[in-house]
């Protein structure tokens, strides 16, 4: 014990005090994540963030969700390669170090080669695409989020996650849990109980948004093509002035519009690059609005189909150029070019 200056005597007081521990004192912890659990944080963040409060996140909540889904892909698709062999998760196998490895060293495969490799080298059950339309878009969402621009609906990024989100889970129980024998892997199947119950939660949102649309949908099946933006079947081309879709809003302009923002390309850039163009004039409005894309109806193959009037044609008259019905299909020439050529004689 001590005296104060005043007299007063402290050191009994301090003695008896309580010892304080480094958490009580908000000491940062030392982190630890382990590349399954590291996947799974990625996940369960990303699928938290997409729900909300009442299905309604923030447009923050919203960035960070597409950025967190993408980097769970990424890094349990390679978990379960380094499950198999470490270097499978380099770019260069041939040149693996552990010690690189180890420190993080090196470059990593693509996500592409990542599940090409998990399907011929590993061999997995669940059946993913390499080139997986849905994880392609996931992928451009990221992109644009970290090196362009992104702008979106909340139920646009929310149905477009879901199928990504879906194949994640079935990979996840039948190619990554089983084959865990690290001293998380019980925490990674208590932490798989959140997530699934997150993301069941978040498709029942969109299931109900769909299902209100669904007896319209079912009317227009045969010329409602795929949204750009939310990844379903909800665009109707039914002669309305500007092309939208009818779950997530997003809004394509004019139909002329519309078919070369499927297209990909614009009409400046084939008129300067050269080529064919992708998008014709319709043979029934005259509009330069027609794309082959699938529609609700034919989702497995393409429809050539005019985005101004809904018009669906069997090709492109090889005379006029025009999308058209053939008068004479062996020549691929539309009516009114066979009209033409008879009456020379």
């Amino acid at each position: 014990m001590r005296e104060a200056d005043d007299g007063v005597v402290i050191g009994k007081v301090e003695a008896e005090l309580p010892a304080v521990t480094a958490e009580a004192k908000g000491e940062v912890k030392d982190f630890h994540f382990p590349p399954v659990l590291n996947g799974l944080d990625f996940l369960q963040s990303a699928v938290k963030s997409l729900s909300g409060e009442d299905g309604t996140p923030a447009p923050r909540d919203l960035k960070y969700a597409v950025l967190h889904l993408q980097a769970a892909a990424e890094t349990l698709f390679k978990s379960r390669l380094a499950m198999e062999d470490p270097s499978l998760v380099w770019s260069q196998p041939a040149k693996f170090d552990q010690t690189k490895h180890e420190a993080g060293m090196f470059h990593s495969c693509g996500l592409v080669v990542a599940l090409e490799r998990l399907r011929d080298d590993v061999g997995i059950e669940t059946a993913i695409d390499p080139k997986d339309a849905d994880l392609d878009a996931l992928a451009n969402l990221r992109n644009r989020l970290q090196h362009f621009e992104a702008k979106d609906t909340t139920i646009a990024v929310q149905a477009r996650t879901i199928p990504v989100l879906d194949v994640l889970l079935k990979f996840i129980d039948a190619d990554v849990l089983p084959y865990d024998e690290s001293p998380e892997a019980w925490d990674a199947q208590l932490q798989m109980d959140e997530i699934r119950a997150g993301f069941r939660h978040l498709k029942d949102f969109v299931d109900h948004r769909l299902d209100a649309l669904q007896e319209t949908l079912e009317t227009f099946k045969d010329y409602t093509v795929r949204c750009l933006s939310c990844g379903q079947f909800a665009v109707m081309l039914d002669g309305a002035k500007t092309v939208h879709c009818a779950l997530c809003g997003r809004r394509y302009g004019s139909g002329s519009d519309a078919a070369w923002e499927y297209s990909g390309t614009s009409h400046y850039s084939v008129v300067t690059d050269g080529g064919d163009t992708p998008v014709h004039d319709c043979s029934e409005c005259g509009t330069t609005a027609v794309f082959a894309t699938p529609v609700a109806s034919s989702d497995d193959a393409d429809v050539l189909i005019c985005f101004a009037d809904g018009n669906s044609f069997e090709g492109i008259c090889q005379y006029c150029d025009r999308a058209a019905d053939f008068a004479m299909e062996e020549a691929e020439m539309c009516q009114d070019c066979l009209d033409t050529r008879f009456a020379k004689f």
